[in-house]
C-alpha cells in the first residue's frame, strides 16, 4: 500500500500510499517479530504542481503539466494492535517502513469468530460475525438518524438470535416486528398484547394509569388510602375481573363520601372515582388481574409486546412493568436454582422511555438492569435516532454500540461522551456513512469495524412509504403490482 513517513508511535502513523485507499481498509505492519494490524481513518491527497497557485488562469495552464505522478496520497493510520492478541505495540514502527493491505484471511480470523453474522467490512468481503455472549451481556445500543436502516439492523439481529434459539423480548412502538417474516428461516415469534396486572401496581402507578393528575396531592393521598384498605382486606385471588378490583376501590371512596372527616375534600373524592370509572371504560385493553407477564413470555422464541396502540404514559408503565417483573423473576430464578435462562431486551425509540432530561417510569428499571442485568443474564439494547435525548447513565452502560450517520455534532458528542472505545477519528466518520453502513465498537468485536449490515431479507415495518405512487392511486381497480405484491415502501438498504 506504500511506506511509513514522518514521526511515528505505537497508536497511529502517516503513511506515503502507492494508489488511493479507502477510509476504513485495514492495514498490516510487519517490524520485528510483530505483525501488527490497523485502520485507515483519513486520507489527503495533494499536487505539487497546483500548491500555492490562487489564480484561476494560472491553474488552468498548470493543468497541461500535470500528471498522475504529480499527484500524492498521504493516509492516517490508526494502530489497532498486533495481529495475535491485539495488543497495542510497546514500539512503534520506523519510518519506511512497508504498509501492506491486510489479507482477508487475517481479517476473516478476526471479525468472524462470532456467532452473529451482522454484515460484511466495507472496504473488505470479510464477513463481520459478533460474539453474542458480549454483545448481549454488556448491552447495545443502535443509534442513527431517522431512515439510514436502523430497523433492518433490528431485523438482521432478530432473525441471527431467532436461528440460535434465543429469547428475545421487543417492546414494538410502531408494529415494526409484528409481522415480521424472513425469506432464509422461520422466525419462531410470539405476539403479546400488552397488559398489566392492576392489583400488583404501586399506587401513584394505578392513578397515573387512571390519569389522575401527578399534582394532585389530595385525590393521590385519598386514593392511597383506599387502595390500602382494599388491599389489606382483600387478596388478588378474590376478584375474578379488573372492574371488580376497581369497584371495591371505587366503593371505599364512596364510603368516605358519608364520612364528617371528608366533607371538605367532596370534589376531590368525585373527581378520583371519575378517574377510576374512566380506567375500566377506557384503559379495558390493557389492564388485567391475576395475572404474571412471564407467563406470556415464549423461551427461545422472538416475543413482540405490540404498544403501538397506546399513548406515551401507557406505554412507559406497560414497558417500566415488564421490566421490573423480568428483573425480578430472573434474580428469583438464580437465586433458587443458580440457573437462570438468559433474556435479552430491545427497546425501540429508547429516547421516550429513557430520557435524559425527565423522569418516566420506564428510566429506573431499564437503567437498573444496564447496571447490573449482565449477573442475572438479562441484557437490553436501546434503538434510538436521536441520541442527545437519550439517558446518558442508561447509554454509558452499553458497551457494544452499532451507530450509523449521525449529523448533528451534539449526538455525536453525547454518544462519544458515553462510550470511551468511540475515538474522535471513528466519530469524524459518521457524517460520511451512506444507508446501511455503520460503525461497530464494544467487546462484541475484537476491534472496531466499518461495516455494511446486511439487508434483511423478507418483510419488517419501517421503511419510507413510496408518497408519489400511492398518491397516484385513483381506485382499486388500478392497484398497481408493488402494492399486491405488499411493496409499500421505498427500500434504499
Amino acid at each position: 500500500m506504500g511506506y511509513i513517513i514522518g514521526e511515528t508511535t505505537n497508536t497511529e502513523l502517516d503513511f506515503l500510499a502507492k494508489q488511493l485507499p479507502e477510509i476504513g481498509s485495514y492495514a498490516l505492519l510487519k517490524y520485528g517479530d510483530l505483525e501488527i494490524l490497523g485502520m485507515v481513518e483519513s486520507v489527503n491527497q495533494g499536487c505539487k504542481v497546483f500548491e500555492d497557485v490562487f489564480n484561476v488562469k494560472d491553474l488552468e495552464k498548470l493543468k497541461n503539466f500535470e500528471n498522475n505522478d504529480s499527484y500524492y496520497v498521504i493516509g492516517k493510520i490508526k494502530i489497532l494492535g498486533d495481529v495475535k492478541n491485539m495488543q497495542i505495540p510497546r514500539i512503534p514502527p520506523k519510518p519506511g517502513t512497508e504498509v501492506f493491505k491486510a489479507p482477508d484471511e487475517i481479517l476473516e480470523e478476526i471479525f468472524s469468530n462470532g456467532s452473529i453474522e451482522i454484515g460484511k467490512l466495507i472496504s473488505a468481503d470479510s464477513k463481520v460475525k459478533l460474539d453474542v455472549n458480549k454483545l448481549c451481556s454488556r448491552h447495545l445500543a443502535i443509534l442513527a438518524i431517522t431512515g439510514m436502516g436502523k430497523s433492518n439492523t433490528v431485523s438482521v439481529i432478530l432473525e441471527q438470535l431467532n436461528n440460535i434459539k434465543a429469547t428475545v423480548l421487543v417492546f414494538d412502538m410502531h408494529r415494526e416486528y409484528v409481522e415480521l417474516e424472513s425469506k432464509n428461516s422461520e422466525i419462531r415469534k410470539n405476539i403479546i398484547k400488552p397488559k398489566i396486572n392492576v392489583y400488583n401496581m404501586s399506587y401513584d402507578a394505578l392513578m397515573d394509569l387512571s390519569g389522575v393528575d401527578s399534582q394532585a396531592t389530595v385525590q393521590r393521598a385519598l386514593g392511597r388510602r383506599a387502595m390500602k384498605k382494599i388491599k389489606e382486606s382483600f387478596k388478588e385471588v378474590d376478584f375474578n375481573a379488573v372492574d371488580e378490583y376497581i369497584n371495591a376501590i371505587i366503593n371505599e371512596l364512596n364510603y368516605y363520601m358519608g364520612m364528617d372527616e371528608f366533607k371538605n375534600k367532596a370534589d376531590s373524592i368525585l373527581t378520583l372515582i371519575m378517574r377510576f370509572e374512566d380506567l375500566i371504560t377506557f384503559k379495558e385493553k390493557i389492564t388485567a388481574i391475576n395475572y404474571n407477564p412471564l407467563h406470556d413470555i415464549k423461551e427461545n422464541f422472538i416475543n413482540i409486546v405490540d404498544v403501538s396502540e397506546l399513548d406515551e404514559n401507557s406505554t412507559d408503565l406497560i414497558i417500566s412493568y415488564f421490566t421490573k417483573e423480568i428483573l425480578k423473576d430472573r434474580k428469583k430464578v438464580l437465586w433458587d436454582t443458580k440457573v437462570a435462562k438468559p433474556i435479552f431486551l430491545i427497546y425501540e425509540e429508547a429516547h421516550l422511555i429513557v430520557p435524559q432530561n425527565r423522569p418516566t417510569k420506564s428510566k429506573s428499571p431499564i437503567s437498573k438492569i444496564a447496571r447490573e442485568g449482565r449477573k442475572f443474564g438479562v441484557g437490553i439494547c436501546l434503538v434510538s435516532q436521536r441520541p442527545k435525548t437519550l439517558d446518558q447513565e442508561s447509554l454509558s452502560q452499553c458497551n457494544n454500540f452499532i451507530i450509523s450517520k449521525l449529523i448533528e455534532p451534539s449526538d455525536q458528542k453525547h454518544v462519544q461522551h458515553a462510550s470511551e472505545n468511540l475515538s474522535e477519528d471513528l466519530l469524524k466518520q459518521l457524517p460520511g456513512l451512506n444507508v446501511g453502513e455503520a460503525v461497530l465498537i464494544g467487546p462484541c468485536l475484537k476491534i472496531p469495524a466499518l461495516v455494511k449490515i446486511n439487508r434483511f431479507l423478507g418483510d419488517y415495518g419501517g421503511e419510507d412509504v413510496k408518497f408519489d405512487e400511492l398518491w397516484a392511486i385513483e381506485s382499486e381497480k388500478n392497484t398497481p403490482e408493488f402494492i399486491k405484491n405488499k411493496e409499500l415502501f421505498n427500500d434504499d438498504l
